[in-house]
């Protein structure tokens, strides 16, 4: 995920440097269809990518959360099984 941060990182000082004046060939380049330059879009890109890999990085979590609680829960069960007997 750290290298979708640098990505994105690069892409707004670019961006920026762009709209400044000083990357003025980057000024020219628009995208088909799009009222946008193309930094623009490789951010909106970027972001969309580190949203989806946050998004299955906390699912991810989840499940491994509730798998160690079902763990936890069955060794509970074990040893009140093991408590009656």
């Amino acid at each position: 995920m750290i290298w979708w941060v640098f990505a994105l990182g690069i892409l707004a000082v670019l961006s920026y440097l762009s709209d400044v004046g000083i990357l003025s060939y980057l000024q020219d380049l628009k995208v088909p269809f799009f009222n946008a330059s193309l930094m623009s879009i490789l951010i909106l890109f970027c972001l969309a990518g580190l949203l989806g890999r946050l998004l299955r990085m906390a699912k991810k979590g989840e499940k491994e959360s509730l798998r160690n609680r079902i763990y936890e829960l069955e060794q509970e069960v074990k040893a009140l099984r093991e408590e009656k007997t």
